[in-house]
């Protein structure tokens, strides 16, 4: 399928304001493990958003992108996770450590990282769907190289790559159901992320969500 480039602005704005939303919206109740049932912002922002690493984290990326071309690698990124990403938690912290002490990609995201299988790759997935609209293999390929800076072969970068391809192939596809299929077919099936992704869709499926 091919999109024209209004389409394409049209999309690529929708992806980014609705992290840009989302990330405001959760903000307050990041960390809780508890049900919200929110409507709108619950805090007062003056007409602006809040910081949000998870867009801060691709435009890092994105700054790759522009300054060193689009064959971009793990050892690449990770000099720009050296030099530009300030948060020194978990997997974050885990991967510049490891950094600086000579281990390189993926050993830079595995190597005593009890944190491989959290959030943090796939919360920074958009960006190669993004410079990838309808292309989820090359999405993928550079949502590999990013995830195994800070999460070696962790769930973490499954869940990166499931995400990656998703939102690529929305750029030519409406259906959800296919776009779960096309994000679940470049992961293991017996990961646990392919599981609860399953299970979450069913549940959905059936009314229960």
């Amino acid at each position: 399928m091919i999109i024209s480039l209004e389409q394409y602005r049209s999309k690529l704005l929708g992806c980014w304001m609705g992290k840009n939303i989302g990330g405001t919206l959760g903000a307050p109740f990041e960390w809780k493990r508890q049900v919200n049932d929110v409507r709108f912002y619950t805090q007062e922002l003056g007409g602006r958003p809040l910081p949000n690493d998870d867009l801060d984290l691709q435009l890092v990326w994105l700054a790759a992108l522009e300054e060193r071309g689009i064959d971009l690698n793990a050892r690449t990124l990770a000099e720009y996770w050296l030099l530009y990403v300030t948060p020194h938690w978990m997997e974050y912290g885990n991967a510049k450590m490891n950094l600086r002490a000579g281990l390189v990609p993926p050993l830079s995201g595995s190597e005593n990282n009890p944190y491989r299988d959290s959030c943090g790759a796939f919360i920074r997935s958009e960006i190669w769907a993004c410079i990838a609209p309808g292309c989820p293999d090359i999405a993928v390929r550079y949502a590999y190289e990013d995830g195994i800076v800070d999460h070696g072969h962790g769930e973490g970068l499954y869940a990166e790559l499931f995400f990656a391809a998703l939102e690529s192939a929305a750029f030519a596809i409406g259906d959800r159901a296919a776009l779960v299929r096309i994000g679940l077919s470049y992961i293991p099936e017996d990961w646990l992320v392919a599981q609860a992704i399953r299970y979450a869709y069913e549940l959905h499926r059936e009314g229960n969500s």
